[in-house]
């Protein structure tokens, strides 16, 4: 190996130094593997160094506009092999959505990993954790397919220990399992995108040309980088792993996996399919298009039936994961028929909304660590009270959840709006059948919304409100300050991206201008940190600053109207009314089965609901001493895709197992000769 670094420009050199610090976070958990007060903070510090020199070399590069540079960090004498760093915007994007979402994390695991002390190896921990974010680092600013693939590979198993950090819990194993074989299953789909690549272009330089591909094998590499990165992005049916690692890894692990690596896949699609192999065909951003319709509408209303906090987040992750893909399919349909403001547009909400779920859902993800930390429970049906035991925690769960429901004045509403904008001037371009599927798209996100917006009042309405379910919901308390800290940053960005959205705006634009050389920001009224002048996108406007000036003068006013009208105010105390009984108590409320039921029955085709009660009577039929009620949902991928699948994979095995699996040493030596053979025939003819 030899150690060559050149050409490195003036902002590479800050990615670097960005790269140097996690080294030596990494390094410094190691030396203080024994010590696990001083390893977690010193670490987690460093981290946060590490995430503001990141953030800062991330803007920089996007707002000056500078060229491509290249760096050779590590050039190998092997053919091919070598750590190709190469930084453009896009790449400059998605490192600031890590950085902003690792330095709030760090701050927050300060305090969060505090009840692992004595307990778990508190330096391995930081150490796998700083790891993983040097593997997505370098994943992001990754010049060749072959550095990407290592990085892929470094930030899939590295995230598997960190799945199964508590593996005394049996589902905990079985969750890193499935993540495992899921992720490397579309590792493998990746790896022959990637060796298509070299085949046709004898490289695998990612900003290289693509133009020796034939369009046939095009299309195929499409279909294996979509499947690919779609099993990290957790598009539906590629799902299952995500409702199953998201709440077997700790909190914060869960915030970044959630918040920033499944945004790993959306970068390589935007890499790869739009950057390297150019858009070939309409059809190619209709398919994008329709996975995320389906991720959407069945991700949300998949997470309304659940009652796991964690699993909630993660079902609800894929359906931001389908509103990404929604503005992806549409910019890849307007650029394949040359509407090219259209495919800016789209594309900026896409990035956007990818920005903003990061600062939510990381935030949603944290929160949950929260309550978990104080109450030692996911399940919401044995939280309830909370408000008043943890009113600092509450409040950033209600951010939160207004943010991801998209309500003003907060950012999920901003590019939830660009992406129903992109969705209507879509309408009558592409002729009968997009302009349909352009209809039942924007149905399908109105549908969506809907059902996002009951999800999180069932989170917060459950877990904060009426009575205390449980001893540990009773005795819960807030959680220590640097948790609170972490989770507030997100939140005011959130709050600030929401009130002022053209900063945020610009920064995406200057992305898809370097890419397409279109800027769509000129195209749109409203300037600078867009507070009071609204955003206009073919004639429709958003304000968000002053739409919550109006709605706070409205509040103002009708409780001034009241206190006028009603004269002099009385305050006056009763008990709550309680139909007769003693005094209310917590199984007198809604339970989080009870919320869901309704639309559970609406849904009933999809769901499939099945339940089971069972009673033990007492000294009469009216008086049974206990009654237990069970409800489910049936897993319809699950069964009618996977276990058929699994079932076909093994009966198969096992013949070709008991066939070739003889006994015979002479049969091995057949086989051992006709794979030598093969080999060295290849060979002569490759």
């Amino acid at each position: 190996m030899l150690l060559i670094i050149h050409n490195i420009g003036e902002h590479n050199s800050l990615f670097l130094i960005a790269i140097l610090l996690y080294l030596i976070a990494a390094v410094t958990a190691l030396i203080l593997i024994k010590h696990h007060k001083l390893c977690n903070i010193a670490s987690n510090i460093i981290c946060m160094a590490a995430a503001l020199v990141g953030a800062a070399a991330s803007l920089i590069k996007i707002f000056t506009g500078t060229t491509q540079t290249n760096s050779f960090i590590l050039q190998s004498t092997i053919p091919q092999l070598s750590m190709n760093i190469r930084i453009d915007t896009l790449s400059a994007f998605f490192v600031l959505c890590l950085s902003v979402l690792v330095f709030s994390v760090s701050i927050y695991s300060i305090g969060y990993i505090s009840h692992y002390y004595g307990k778990r190896n508190v330096g391995l921990f930081n150490f796998l954790y700083v790891s993983f974010i040097l593997s997505m680092f370098l994943l992001m600013i990754a010049g060749n397919s072959v550095f990407f693939y290592i990085a892929w590979e470094a930030m899939s198993i590295i995230s598997y220990f960190l799945v199964i950090f508590e593996s005394e819990r049996e589902e905990n194993l079985r969750a890193g399992k499935l993540y495992i074989i899921m992720t490397h299953l579309g590792t493998a789909f990746l790896l022959i995108g990637f060796m298509m690549m070299y085949s046709y272009t004898q490289s695998f330089d990612i900003f290289g040309s693509s133009a020796a591909i034939p369009a046939a094998a095009k299309n195929l590499m499409f279909v294996f980088f979509l499947i690919g990165f779609g099993t990290k992005a957790g598009v539906m049916p590629l799902h299952i792993w995500l409702p199953q690692a998201h709440p077997a890894a700790p909190s914060n692990v869960s915030a970044l996996m959630s918040g920033i690596m499944i945004k790993t896949a959306i970068y390589g699609m935007i890499r790869f399919m739009f950057c390297y192999l150019q858009i070939q065909d309409v059809w190619w951003g209709v398919v994008i298009l329709c996975v995320g319709i389906v991720s959407t509408v069945l991700g949300v209303a998949y997470a309304l039936m659940e009652h796991n906090i964690k699993k909630i987040l993660a079902f609800s992750s894929v359906e931001n994961i389908g509103i990404i893909l929604i503005g992806l399919g549409v910019s890849f349909i307007a650029f394949a028929q040359n509407n090219e403001f259209l495919g800016g547009l789209a594309l900026v909400a896409a990035l956007l909304h990818t920005f903003n779920h990061t600062l939510f859902k990381g935030g949603l993800f944290l929160s949950a660590g929260s309550i978990q930390y104080a109450t030692h429970t996911k399940e919401l049906d044995k939280l309830g009270g909370l408000i008043k035991k943890m009113p600092i925690t509450a409040l950033m769960v209600l951010c939160f959840s207004l943010a991801i429901s998209a309500v003003v004045p907060f950012n999920g509403f901003v590019s939830e709006w660009l992406v129903y904008q992109s969705l209507f001037l879509n309408i009558g371009y592409g002729g009968g059948g997009l302009n349909i599927l352009s209809i039942l798209s924007i149905a399908a996100l109105g549908l969506a919304g809907a059902l996002a917006a009951a999800c999180f009042v069932k989170l917060f309405g459950i877990s904060f409100l009426g009575l205390p379910r449980s001893d540990n919901a009773q005795k819960a308390k807030e959680v220590p300050a640097t948790m609170n800290i972490g989770m507030g940053m997100l939140a005011g960005l959130c709050l600030a991206s929401g009130l002022f959205p053209g900063f945020f705006i610009d920064i995406a634009d200057k992305v898809v201008r370097s890419l397409t050389g279109l800027s769509i920001t000129a195209n749109l009224q409203g300037g600078f940190l867009n507070a009071t002048a609204p955003l206009v996108v073919s004639g429709n406007s958003i304000a968000p600053l002053e739409i919550l000036i109006v709605i706070l003068a409205l509040i103002a006013g009708a409780l001034l109207i009241i206190r006028l009208i009603g004269g002099k105010y009385i305050e006056r105390k009763y008990g709550t009314w309680d139909c007769g009984f003693e005094a209310l108590n917590s199984r007198m409320q809604y339970t989080a089965t009870g919320f869901s039921k309704p639309l559970r029955i609406v849904f009933s085709i999809l769901y499939r609901p099945g339940r089971k009660v069972e009673i033990e009577e007492g000294i009469s039929s009216y008086f049974p001493t206990s009654i237990k009620y069970k409800v489910w949902t049936e897993p319809i991928f699950e069964k009618y895709f996977y276990n058929p699948v699994l079932n076909m994979v093994s009966k198969i095995s096992l013949k070709i197992i008991n066939t070739v699996q003889t006994g015979s040493i002479h049969a091995y030596l057949i086989y051992i000769f006709i794979a030598v053979l093969t080999l060295m025939l290849y060979n002569r003819l490759a």
